[in-house]
């Protein structure tokens, strides 16, 4: 369907938005159900330990992983086309209402319902300052057709039968980019993190709990994961150092003791702070300073 000049000024944005978020929504649905599936599925190998059924069970638990959370980067993607696609929206109708003022200062008369542009009488404006508004305006308007099919095909690569399930592809993991969030926007940092498949993110928060703990785009939920990550290797270097002081001194206390014991008794707080809440930041040393929110 063509948009007209009418179409691109009455355009409801909000509706797209609404709908963007609507996807976003089933994207953090989709990521909730392969989190809960990991969960309820870990201690499988452990219940049934052996045999070609055991095994057959535990691939098909990651296949379907797999799947879902391809499914999931799927709605985030279509969340940020329609998103896109509205901002390119705005940004056009802005283009065209400022055309459409500098062409009414000029004198000259500009009904876009009609697609016509005049100068009355009494204005002294030639022919090509008419055809040279009209081409600003038709110009808009070619523009925004443009990212209309463009969109429609981006979104086009996203659609499915119902009969059709996500393939069971192993997403790619890209560490580049996750060592590279830290320096982000955190509208980038929130994008970005949106569109990752959800086994990406886990190993993200595995491997680089100091970025994404700190990374304050990222939802709060994964943040906490990462920075009681951090918090828990900070306590067993602690509780490791600890021992080998007391094994030096043969039980009697020094000043390095007495400091890793200041240290431990700080990340105990910390830890029953943090009950019920989501640790949002968190630097070793500083436990006092961390940041906490409620869930």
């Amino acid at each position: 369907m063509t948009i007209t000049l009418n179409g691109l000024l009455t355009a409801d944005l909000g509706r797209l938005e609404t709908v963007a978020r609507h996807w976003d929504q089933l994207a953090r649905t989709l990521d909730v159900a392969v989190e809960d599936l990991g969960r309820d599925t870990r201690e499988l190998p452990n219940h049934w330990p052996a045999g070609p059924s055991s095994q057959a069970a535990q691939d098909k638990a990651a296949e379907i992983r797999v799947q879902v959370g391809n499914g999931q980067a799927g709605c985030a993607a279509i969340a940020w086309i329609i998103r896109d696609f509205a901002l390119d929206l705005g940004q056009a109708r802005r283009h065209l209402q400022e055309v459409v003022a500098d062409a009414e200062a000029a004198g000259l008369r500009v009904d876009l319902k009609a697609g016509l542009i005049t100068a009355p009488l009494t204005v002294a404006a030639s022919q090509g300052t008419v055809d040279a508004y009209a081409q600003q305006i038709g110009e808009v308007l070619t523009s925004v057709n443009d990212l209309d099919r463009k969109a429609a095909q981006a979104l086009s690569d996203y659609t499915y039968r119902e009969d059709v399930l996500p393939d069971g592809e192993q997403p790619r993991y890209d560490d580049v980019s996750i060592l590279a969030l830290a320096n982000w926007t955190e509208f980038s940092q929130t994008e970005y993190w949106k569109g990752q498949h959800s086994l990406n993110q886990d190993k993200a928060i595995a491997e680089h709990p100091e970025i994404i703990g700190a990374a304050r785009g990222i939802p709060a939920r994964d943040r906490d994961t990462a920075n009681r990550i951090l918090l828990q290797r900070a306590k067993d270097e602690l509780l490791a150092a600890r021992t080998r002081q007391g094994e030096m001194h043969d039980g009697a206390m020094n000043r390095a003791q007495l400091d890793l014991d200041r240290r431990l008794a700080a990340i105990t707080d910390l830890e029953h702070r943090a009950e019920g809440k989501h640790l949002l930041s968190y630097e070793p040393g500083v436990e006092e300073e961390a940041e906490l929110t409620k869930r």
